[in-house]
């Protein structure tokens, strides 16, 4: 197996001969060359037959002037083209599967895209380019039968331990009948019977089909590096250059034609098909001049959009704001609970971005970001609030969006966000998501993407909008993407981007939790609406408490001082307007 990456420089020998049409010339540069492409080819030239794998570039990691390998040091895209020499230093450090196993993962992401966007809109903006046979042919291609095969083992590991039961039931008794009737060799006068008769065992499963299908698993592991664990085998298995000789001289596809009549379960029958696809595909006459099977695309941005939208997103009911009026839809939108309370919903609204750390969305992107968040702030109050004319909001209604407060006037939160693509040392696991929010700028100590607003110190006023950036394990979301299992991770991503908000949010603000003692809530708001302009909100109407913000800035500070300051009197009664606040963070708040 032959492993490159994406947008690399290589030396000319190392990847045109391989490669050949599937890669350019750098710059002016005669001896160097690259491939723009990223997925699997299956090449056969003259100087090489086999699978080829080009991974995104997001994998190499800036080491100096060069680009290691996911984090390994030292270890550089040039070092690990060859699965199979022997001083590939990741072979020598023990990890010589990793690579192997992403390329696998990489080609079910594709295969899976392709699937389910063949002949699309998104399909040409990836500039998908495939040639696979549908899986209704007969002569599979070799990866995907290579992958069969693999699957097999994971479904049908029970089955292989009942048919080695069978297969050795009854070799260990004897049979004492046939034994006594054969000559025994007698010592110090008593008999001994040196070949005793063995017990045939009652059930005759041929052992040919199983040794020959490990044999290739054991082939495509020690040939090709992919993982496979084969478990207990208890048969004599075939070396890696038996079953090449097998495949190389059609003696395997022979084989597979005189057992093809032995198998009556439709387990094996089944796996009878795929051995036979796996050396049929590999030996025919035809299959030195034919073009061989390739899946691949230019622009991964689009299949990392597509996977983070199948992990996040959920559009029912939201069809319509999904597509904006403009024509541009929007990434990546759920509706989960608001930030404030655990009453009402709200819809998280993001974008994704397969970028490197070095480069962020600014200008026009940062503008569409914040447009989608006051469309679906319009998009609330135009279909969902005005056209019902909704009266006060309460408990009764628990799950149902919410984005104004009637009473204060205050609006909800937006969670406003984009999701980009990580790739470092400590990120070498498929099975952890390891989302987490980003520092946006460390030259400009910015910790997060700037704040749409109008007015300073107003978290609940309407052009108040709020930005914030994650990354997450790119191992993770192919693998997640690939194996279909996006759906079971969906409550728990949403559940980090919303507490991870809100820990974002408790550190530029403070809040408190006021109650008026001689006044009702509403009527303390107008009074104070001065001061309060966008700092209030309810999470019930019905609350005798209003919840305050002020961020925490020179600006922010000095508001809460003119606050406190402010001594105003009930016009009604002439009183003076008392009031209990405590300190609470959101996070508080959002429990409740």
């Amino acid at each position: 197996m032959r492993i490159y990456f994406e947008q690399y420089s290589y030396d000319r020998d190392q990847i045109k001969p391989y490669l050949d049409g599937y890669v350019l010339q750098d710059g002016s540069l005669e001896s160097r060359y690259y491939t723009t492409y990223i997925g699997y080819i299956f090449v056969n030239t003259e100087v090489y037959s086999g699978p080829v794998f080009i991974l995104p570039k997001s994998f190499l990691i800036a080491e100096g002037t060069k680009h290691n390998v996911l984090g390994w040091k030292g270890i550089y895209p040039e070092d690990v083209i060859n699965t199979d020499d022997e001083t590939n230093p990741l072979e020598i450090s023990g990890e010589g599967f990793f690579l192997p196993e992403l390329g696998l993962w990489l080609y079910r992401a594709l295969n899976r895209f392709r699937t389910e966007h063949i002949g699309t809109s998104i399909s040409e903006q990836a500039e998908l380019d495939s040639q696979l046979p549908e899986n209704v042919a007969r002569d599979k291609d070799f990866l995907s039968t290579a992958l069969d095969l693999i699957d097999f083992l994971k479904e049908h590991r029970n089955l292989f331990t009942q048919i080695s039961l069978i297969n050795h039931s009854g070799r260990d008794k004897i049979d004492w009948p046939k034994t006594v009737a054969g000559d025994p060799f007698f010592k110090d006068g008593e008999a001994w019977y040196l070949d005793p008769a063995i017990k045939e065992k009652t059930i005759n499963i041929d052992d040919t089909l199983i040794v020959l299908y490990y044999s290739v698993l054991k082939y495509l592991r020690d040939k090709y590096r992919f993982p496979i664990d084969l478990g207990e085998v208890t048969y004599p298995l075939l070396g890696t250059k038996e079953v090449q000789r097998l495949i190389d001289t059609g003696i395997g596809s022979k084989q597979m034609k005189r057992i093809r009549h032995k198998y009556f379960r439709d387990d094996l029958k089944h796996l009878w098909m795929l051995l036979d696809s796996f050396f049929t595909y590999n030996t025919t006459d035809e299959d030195q001049s034919r073009d061989k099977e390739h899946l691949l695309v230019k622009d991964f941005e689009i299949v990392f959009e597509a996977m983070i939208d199948r992990l996040i997103s959920d559009i029912r009911g939201v069809e319509d704001l999904k597509k904006q009026d403009d024509g541009h839809l929007i990434d990546h939108i759920f509706r989960f609970t608001s930030l404030i309370g655990n009453l009402s919903d709200i819809y998280f609204i993001g974008d994704s971005k397969y970028y490197t750390d070095g480069n962020r969305p600014e200008g026009v992107a940062l503008y569409k970001q914040f447009t989608y968040a006051k469309n679906a702030i319009q998009y609330h109050i135009d279909k969902l609030y005005l056209n019902n004319r909704r009266g006060k909001w309460s408990p009764a209604s628990k799950g149902e969006l919410r984005y104004r407060d009637t009473l204060t006037e205050g609006y909800n939160i937006t969670p406003n966000f984009f999701i980009r693509s990580r790739v470092t040392k400590d990120d070498r696991d498929y099975g952890k998501p390891a989302l987490v929010k980003t520092y946006w700028n460390t030259v400009r100590h910015h910790e997060n993407p700037p704040t749409n607003k109008h007015f300073g110190d107003r978290l609940f006023d309407r052009d108040t909008l709020i930005l914030r950036e994650f990354s997450i394990n790119l191992l993770f979301v192919i693998s997640a993407y690939a194996g279909y299992e996006d759906s079971c991770w969906s409550s728990d991503l949403h559940r980090t981007i919303r507490d991870s908000f809100i820990e974002s949010i408790d550190k530029e603000y403070e809040f408190y939790k006021l109650s008026p003692t001689n006044i009702g809530t509403m009527a303390f708001d107008r009074l104070y609406t001065k001061w309060l302009n966008g700092k209030t909100y309810t999470i019930d109407e019905s609350d005798d408490y209003l919840i305050l913000a002020f961020e925490k800035s020179p600006a922010g500070i000095a508001d809460r001082e003119e606050f406190e300051q402010a001594r105003l009197r009930n016009a009604e009664t002439g009183e003076e307007v008392k009031y209990i606040i405590d300190p609470i963070t959101l996070k508080q708040l959002s429990q409740s």
